[in-house]
């Protein structure tokens, strides 16, 4: 391998490692959750807040059920089977797979051989 060659071969995977780095950190911001939007009663344990959840149990609550503490009621663990286990998923890494063979297949078995290719 020539100096040229090699130097030629380093900037494309530098050239690659900062194009995949940039698409990185700009995909992962654009993919989140967009913020909640703000309104005037956003804080949830502001005291209008705490007034509009206790007017109604206030107004319908028994004396003896006014004085049980209350307790949150317990949330179901969500059940996110993920992607890559969905067929879907496997669709999309059975095409990302034989892409990237016939890529490297057709890499290896090209006709022109030389330095100029």
């Amino acid at each position: 391998m020539t100096l040229c060659s090699r130097s030629m071969h380093v900037r494309r995977l530098t050239v690659t490692a900062v194009v995949t780095a940039v698409l990185s950190a700009v995909a992962v911001p654009a993919f989140a959750d967009t913020p909640p939007t703000k309104s005037a009663h956003s804080a949830p344990f502001s005291a209008s807040s705490l007034s509009k959840a206790v007017a109604p149990a206030v107004t319908t609550a028994t004396p003896a059920a006014a004085v049980a503490p209350a307790t949150a009621p317990a949330k179901a663990p969500q059940q996110s089977e993920g992607f890559f286990k969905s067929r879907t998923g496997m669709i999309v890494l059975a095409a990302m797979a034989i892409g990237t063979g016939y890529a490297v297949y057709s890499a290896k078995e090209d006709r022109i051989r030389g330095i100029g290719r």
